[in-house]
């Protein structure tokens, strides 16, 4: 590379000779030489070693909840991210987190500190490596108590399968922006942001929906990122967490029951992003004879939050009489998630109504003819 640039400029040297006066010419070639050694020692530290400069911090942050580190690459690079929590220049915290960043590639990775602060003030440090050496380092000023004490009091913040909900009083009116985070280990997997946020004397409340589908039994962990507006300053940073294991969830509809005495059927609504693949399972059990039977039905959908489908099941042989009935909503780990239960007489008269009258048969016409004269009568009496 650095011979072929030689030849380049060599060549310009030579092309630009030929158009110049003699004079001009020999002043200029006494020049050339410190040009050319000038610029291959340029391309020597940009080519031989252009990755002093490829890996580096594009931005840091911390409070004593979490820390925050943006690593940009325009290399490939597998390194870690070493963040210390220091007091009086000792490290009283320290957590390792391996990364990979490809090249142009911009990688976050978010830490939660675990100790108890003792101090009021400490001092937040990442440093990058990649192997064993040293790329870059930033420090960031850490506040706990009074000093960083926000205008707000977080009444609530709730995260679930579904979602989250952050819930904020204020002492005084401000304005915030509220980032919301959803993190898996160290990393950033889902960011939304709401800006200019009021902050007045009534609570704000912020709700976000995951818009992913979640694993099963996984473990995540919500941050909220609170900047506070202030005038002359830069925003008053504030982040609190929550974690939640993610489950799938389902809820029977109870105004979308129906048993009777033919069979039952019941809505059911997703309430996870979890996919919940499951079934219905519906028993009856006799009160007179404590004889108890149970039906299953396979639900068509596949549900996650705010989907719904209906399953239904008919009884097969259930004889007149009292029962206890009882519908579960089970997931495929045989786990019911929810459940009604209800009451079902089924008379004998019900048995009987299901064989219809043989309209050929004497009875038949008699009864016809009954309900003709009760008819006639009652329009008679004008009722």
């Amino acid at each position: 590379m650095i011979e072929r640039l030689a030849d380049a400029i060599s060549g310009m040297l030579k092309s630009t000779s030929e158009c110049l006066p003699s004079a001009v010419y020999a002043h200029f070639s006494k020049r050339k030489v410190l040009h050319t050694a000038v610029l291959l020692i340029f391309c020597i530290f940009t080519f031989v070693n252009p990755a002093t400069a490829s890996l580096q911090v594009a931005d840091f942050f911390s409070d004593f909840t979490s820390s925050e580190v943006t690593i940009k690459s325009n290399q490939s690079h597998q390194g870690k991210a070493i963040f210390e929590l220091m007091h009086d220049r000792k490290a009283v915290e320290s957590h390792e987190v391996p990364f990979k960043a490809d090249a142009g590639e911009t990688v976050s990775k978010v830490i939660l500190w675990q100790n108890k602060p003792q101090y009021d003030y400490y001092t937040a440090k990442v440093s990058i490596y990649n192997d064993t050496k040293l790329h870059d380092s930033k420090s960031y000023e850490v506040s706990y108590g009074t000093v960083a004490l926000p205008s707000f009091h977080v009444v609530d913040f709730s995260p679930s399968n579904n979602g989250v909900q952050l819930m904020l009083r204020p002492f005084n009116p401000s304005v915030a922006d509220i980032k919301i985070e959803l993190l898996d280990n160290n990393d950033i997997v889902y960011a939304e942001t709401k800006e200019d946020v009021s902050l007045t004397a009534n609570a704000a409340e912020v709700k976000i929906t995951w818009p992913f589908l979640l694993t099963d039994n996984k473990e995540y962990t919500a941050r909220a990122k609170v900047l506070t507006h202030r005038l002359h300053a830069e925003p008053l940073i504030n982040t609190y967490i929550a974690s939640f294991t993610a489950n799938d969830d389902i809820e029977i509809l109870r105004d979308d029951v129906e048993v009777d005495e033919y069979g039952a059927s019941v809505t059911l609504r997703g309430k996870s992003q979890v996919p919940f693949d499951g079934f219905i399972d519906v028993s009856a059990k006799n009160r007179a004879t404590n004889e108890t039977k149970t039906y299953r039905q396979q639900l068509e959908e596949i549900l996650v939050s705010g989907k719904e489908d209906t399953a239904g099941v008919v009884w097969n042989g259930l004889a007149p009489g009292t029962y206890d009935i009882t519908i579960k909503a089970v997931n495929q780990q045989k786990v019911a998630l929810d459940k009604y239960e209800t009451v079902l007489r089924i008379p004998e008269v019900a048995k009987a109504a299901q064989t219809p009258p043989d309209k050929s048969a004497p009875g038949f016409t008699a009864f016809v003819l009954l309900v003709v004269v009760l008819v006639a009568a009652r329009i008679r009496r004008g009722g």
